[in-house]
């Protein structure tokens, strides 16, 4: 049996955020904006959502990834720092400037503009939340190579 290194636990750890944060930008893409967008109720179940996943779980695993992208990008060479850098900017950032301030506005938009915010939204966040899904789907890809 070979000797596992703490370096390589550590790694491991990394790219399991990566990993998992693949998935949820994946199921938004696919899945939860397209039944979102289909319901008269999206706006509301939107902000409940975006209410419910601001908890340590989910923090401490966006952190840790933004975190795992830096970390590819500075310590490794070649197609793992550029994956590290693609994740750390098409997810990590792309998230802090265009989607979490379109989540504030659509929290704070009263009842009355809520139905246009909510369909200016659909677009631009489901927009972005496409560039995160294909920069970490590819990222994690290289990663893993």
């Amino acid at each position: 049996m070979s000797d596992i290194s703490l370096m390589t636990i550590v790694e491991a750890l990394l790219q399991l955020s990566i990993i998992i944060m693949v998935g949820l930008y994946f199921i938004f893409s696919n899945t939860i904006m397209r039944v979102l967008s289909m319901r008269s109720d999206g706006a509301s179940t939107m902000i409940d959502i975006n209410r419910q996943i601001l908890n340590p779980l989910f923090l401490g695993c966006f952190a840790v990834s933004g975190i795992a992208g830096l970390y590819f990008f500075v310590f490794h060479a070649g197609l793992q720092s550029i994956a590290g850098l693609v994740f750390f900017i098409g997810t990590t950032l792309v998230t802090a400037v265009f989607n979490v301030p379109l989540n504030n506005k659509l929290r704070d938009s009263s009842p009355d503009i809520l139905p246009v915010v909510w369909q200016n939204y659909l677009i631009k966040w489901t927009f972005w939340n496409n560039v995160r899904t294909v920069s970490a789907i590819g990222s994690g890809f290289l990663i893993a190579l």
